[in-house]
C-alpha cells in the first residue's frame, strides 16, 4: 500500500517514519514507526509501530504536543486518548541520565484473548521532540 505522505525524522540512533495511508474503507490513518539498531544482532534493526486513525488524530497530536511542552517541567505529564477499542497513553518519563522523554503507548484488546491487551510503545527523546512534532503536525494535514 502506497503512502499518501511520508516523512523521516532522525535522532541519534533512532529513525522515526511517519506515513499517512488509506484503509480499504477510505479512512486515512497514520503509522508512526521508530527504528533503531538491535542490541542483540548487529546489522539488524528493532522496529515498533503504532497506528493513529483520523478520528482521534487531533486529540492524539494535542496530547503529544502537551507532553513535549512538559519536557522542560520538573513534573511528569500523562494523558489518555481513547478511540474505539484503541487507547493511547502519552506520558513524560525520566531516563537514568536524568533526561526526559515522551513515551507513546498504543493499547488494544488482544485478538486471541479479549481479556488481555496488546501494547506497542514508541519513545521520543527530547533531542528529537521538535522535529518529530513538526512531522506529526505535517502528517495531520494529509489526514483530512
Amino acid at each position: 500500500m502506497d503512502a499518501l505522505f511520508s516523512k523521516m525524522v532522525k535522532s541519534g540512533k533512532i529513525t522515526y517514519f511517519l506515513d499517512v495511508k488509506e484503509a480499504k474503507n477510505n479512512t486515512k490513518y497514520l503509522t508512526v514507526t521508530a527504528s533503531q539498531p538491535s542490541r542483540e544482532e548487529p546489522k539488524k534493526f528493532t522496529k515498533s509501530s503504532i497506528n493513529v486513525f483520523s478520528n482521534s488524530a487531533d486529540e492524539f497530536i494535542g496530547a503529544v504536543k502537551q507532553a513535549k511542552e512538559e519536557l522542560a517541567s520538573p513534573q511528569t505529564f500523562s494523558k489518555t486518548v481513547k478511540s474505539g477499542k484503541m487507547t493511547y497513553f502519552v506520558d513524560t518519563k525520566e531516563a537514568k541520565n536524568n533526561t526526559k522523554y515522551v513515551t507513546v503507548t498504543a493499547s488494544q484488546p488482544s485478538k486471541d484473548d479479549p481479556k488481555k491487551f496488546t501494547r506497542k510503545r514508541i519513545n521520543i527523546f527530547d533531542s528529537a521532540a521538535n522535529d518529530f512534532l513538526g512531522a506529526l503536525e505535517e502528517a495531520a494535514t494529509h489526514m483530512k
